[in-house]
């Protein structure tokens, strides 16, 4: 199946998106859930106070409204914390990566 729509890669490269299809899904061997949770920590520490913001389950969260990445209690899957006491639970790895692919910047809109 030929896909028309195109990714612009950071080396000014297009690519078609058929080209990626082989490697979708596929995570390397050894790495865990973990992983993921931590690289969301890494980008909320480094871009929380600049307005960047994150689309996570169809809401768009803003980095310093996220307390904490925690593993849940059975399996593999992930929480985030909220700041007012939401937490957004099982979460995959897959959806945590979807979630850092939307990272955008803009300010808040403080009432």
């Amino acid at each position: 199946m030929l896909r028309s729509r195109t990714l612009r890669l950071t080396s000014n490269r297009t690519m078609d998106e058929s080209e990626l299809e082989g490697t979708q899904g596929d995570v390397p061997e050894g790495v865990g859930p973990e992983v993921f949770r931590e690289h969301l920590q890494q980008v909320t520490r480094r871009h929380a106070s600049h307005g960047a913001h994150i689309t996570l389950e169809e809401e768009d969260l803003f980095l310093e409204d996220i307390q904490g990445v925690e593993q849940e209690s059975e399996g593999g899957r992930s929480r985030v914390r909220l700041r007012n006491g939401v937490i957004i639970g099982g979460l995959t790895g897959a959806a945590i990566v979807a979630a850092l692919a939307t990272v955008r910047f803009r300010r808040r809109r403080h009432q």
